[in-house]
Order: C-alpha cells, then structure tokens, then sequence
C-alpha cells in the first residue's frame, strides 16, 4: 500500500477573526466615550448676568451648590458645611488648582456665598468660578 504525500503548503493566516476583533475594539472605545457624564447640576434657579464669559466644560470642575434654603451640595449631592471644609482641605493638598464652580439660587442669602468663598480662601483655593445665567449664551 503506498502512502500519499501530501505537499505542505505555506500556512495562511486567515483575517476574518482578525478584522472582527478591530471591530469589536472599535465599538466598545466608541460605546465608552459615548457615556454620559453624571449630572451635577441641582434644582436652581441662576442670577442672571449681562456679562458673563462663556467657560469650556470640564469633568475635573468640583461643583458646590446652595439652594434656597442655603442646603449644601457638592457634585450635585447634599452635605454638610464640615464635610465641604474636609473636601476643600484635602482638594488643597492633593490639587490646589482644580477649577470650582459655585452655583446659587438667586434667592440665596449672600452671608452663605460669602461663607462657601471665605472657606475657599482659607484653603487657598482661588481657581474658583461663579454660574450665572446669562440670556445671549442661552438662546
């Protein structure tokens, strides 16, 4: 009985499953960019402003907010003054130049405001930004 040889031809490497896993790549980086950023904004109502700058957004920025009934926030959650003097400390340690943005209801006492602001300063927080509404940006 005789045997056959087979030639062995050069090995292929087949792209299929190759392309495949690009594709897949290239979704899952498209899908994770495409997430929604969490909202920090709280139920407010701005003051107005006729002259306002307009300020790329940045996920960095550290939200603090004060309602109508100077209840605190900070991105977008409830706290306490202590709690909000902690985060300023450690936030002064760990990255002093991180901008802050401070929303306020319009109806907001100003001794809070000035409170918020004189526990910035004190840690040396001066990258610090105030929302308004401003009508010629919001059309």
């Amino acid at each position: 009985m005789s045997m056959l040889r087979k030639s062995h031809s050069e090995a292929e490497v087949s792209m299929s499953p190759l392309i495949d896993a690009v594709f897949l790549l290239l979704i899952f980086f498209l899908v994770a960019t495409m997430i929604k950023k969490e909202d920090k904004d709280i139920d407010i109502e701005l003051p107005t402003s006729t002259s306002a700058l307009k300020v790329k957004p940045d996920d960095r920025i550290m939200v603090i907010g004060i309602d109508q009934a100077e209840a605190l926030y900070l991105q977008g959650e409830a706290t306490t003054l202590t709690e909000l003097m902690y985060q300023f400390r450690q936030l002064s340690e760990t990255d002093p130049d991180r901008r802050i943005r401070l929303d306020t209801d319009k109806t907001t006492p100003f001794h809070k405001v000035v409170e918020v602001l004189n526990l910035l300063q004190f840690r040396g927080l001066t990258n610090i930004g105030i929302r308004t509404y401003d009508e010629h940006y919001n059309r």
